[in-house]
C-alpha cells in the first residue's frame, strides 16, 4: 500500500513539474511571439507614418513587454500550488512587475518630451532643446514615477503610508522655502523652453535696454552676448516677468534709420533724391519693403531728412548704415549740398 502511494506521489510530482514547465514554456513562447509581432508587424506599420513617435514608443516597450508576459506566466505557474513561500514569491513578482512598468513609463515620457521639442523647434534645434529640457523633465518625472511605484508596492504589502506622505510633505515644504529663488529660476527656464518666446541665436532686447544674442538657455539663467562682446547672465525668473523684444522674430529683417540734416538754402528735393539713391544702390538694403525718405523736422540750423530702409539681418545694420551714410556724404559733396552751420541772430534794442 505504501509503495502504491509512493508511486502515485512520484507520478503526481512529475506530472505537476511537467505542467509547470509547459506553462513557463508557453509564457516564453507568447513573449517571443509578442516581440516578433512588434518587430515585423507593428514597427513596419509605424515606419509608414510620418511621425517617428510611434517607432520610438514601440522600441521602448518591446523588451519590457517581453518581461511582463513571461512574469505573468510565472505567476500562473506558481499559483497552481499552495505552499508557505507562495506569498513571498508573489511579492517578488509584484515588485519586479512594478519596477518594469515604472521603467517603461520613464522611457515613454522621455520620448514624448523629446518628440515635442523636435516638433516645435525643428530637428536640429530639437536636439538643443532636448539637451536643455530633458534633464529637468527626466528628473522630475522619474521622481514622481518612483514615488508612485513605492506607494503601490507599500500598499500591496499593507504598509501604512500616511506617515511617510506627511513626512515627505513637510520635507518638500522646507526644501521649497529654502530654495525658492533657485526653484523660481528653474521653473522660469522650463517655461522659456516650452513657450519659445526666443531661441538660441535670436537677438533680444530687455525692457531695461540691454540687448544681445541668445547664446544659451539654461535651467537657472540665460546667457546673452552683447554688442560689446561681453556675456550678460540674466536669471530666468526675471526673463519670465519682464517685457522682452525679439528682434529676430517673426523674421530676421531689421530696420535701419538714418537722419540727415542739410542747410536751409539747400535744395530739399535734390537732397531727398540723393539720400534715396544712396540707399537703393547699397547691396545690403532690401528692395521689399522699399527704402523711403521723408521730411523729418525743422532743425535749428536746417531741415532734417529721415531715411528708413531694411536689411536682411540685424547683423548687417551697422555695415549697411555706414555704407549708406558714406554714399550720402559723397553725393552731397558732388551736388554742392552744404551741411547746416550753427548760427544765431542777435538783436539789440536801444532804450
Amino acid at each position: 500500500m505504501s509503495g502504491m502511494v509512493h508511486t502515485l506521489m512520484q507520478r503526481w510530482f512529475w506530472e505537476e513539474a511537467l505542467n509547470t514547465a509547459v506553462i513557463l514554456l508557453l509564457a516564453w513562447i507568447a513573449a517571443q511571439v509578442y516581440t516578433v509581432l512588434v518587430d515585423r508587424v507593428f514597427l513596419r506599420w509605424a515606419s509608414l507614418t510620418t511621425s517617428p513617435l510611434d517607432d520610438r514608443i514601440l522600441r521602448a516597450v518591446r523588451r519590457p513587454g517581453f518581461i511582463l508576459i513571461f512574469l505573468l506566466g510565472v505567476y500562473g505557474a506558481i499559483h497552481r500550488y499552495r505552499f508557505r513561500l507562495i506569498g513571498f514569491l508573489d511579492g517578488i513578482l509584484f515588485v519586479l512587475s512594478t519596477a518594469v512598468v515604472i521603467y517603461t513609463l520613464t522611457r515613454v515620457t522621455a520620448i514624448f518630451v523629446h518628440w515635442y521639442a523636435e516638433r516645435i523647434t525643428g530637428e536640429r534645434e530639437g536636439e538643443t532643446v532636448a539637451r536643455e529640457l530633458l534633464p529637468l523633465v527626466d528628473k522630475t518625472l522619474n521622481l514622481v514615477l518612483v514615488i508612485v511605484g513605492l506607494v503601490v508596492v507599500l500598499d500591496h504589502f499593507s504598509i501604512d503610508i500616511k506617515s511617510i506622505l506627511v513626512t515627505l510633505g513637510v520635507g518638500s515644504l522646507a526644501v521649497g522655502l529654502a530654495l525658492q529663488d533657485t526653484l523660481a529660476n528653474m521653473f522660469g527656464g522650463f517655461t522659456i523652453m516650452l513657450d519659445r518666446r526666443f531661441r538660441i541665436g535670436d537677438r533680444i532686447q530687455l525692457q531695461t535696454g540691454e540687448a544681445g544674442d541668445v547664446r544659451a538657455i539654461g535651467l537657472r539663467s540665460t546667457t546673452l552676448l552683447t554688442a560689446d562682446g561681453n556675456l550678460l547672465i540674466v536669471p530666468n525668473s526675471l526673463l519670465v516677468k519682464t517685457i522682452v523684444t525679439n528682434l529676430s522674430f517673426p523674421d530676421t529683417r531689421a530696420r535701419v534709420v538714418v537722419d540727415v540734416s542739410i542747410a536751409y538754402a539747400a535744395n530739399v528735393d535734390m537732397a531727398k533724391r540723393l539720400v534715396l539713391d544712396a540707399a537703393v544702390q547699397c547691396p545690403l538694403v532690401l528692395k521689399d519693403p522699399a527704402p523711403a525718405v521723408s521730411f523729418n523736422s525743422f532743425g535749428e540750423s536746417g531741415p532734417s531728412l529721415r531715411l528708413v530702409c531694411f536689411v536682411g539681418s540685424y547683423l548687417e545694420t551697422g555695415t549697411a548704415g555706414d555704407a549708406v551714410q558714406t554714399a550720402i556724404n559723397a553725393g552731397f559733396k558732388a551736388a554742392g549740398i552744404q551741411p547746416p552751420l550753427p548760427g544765431r541772430d542777435v538783436y539789440l534794442h536801444q532804450k
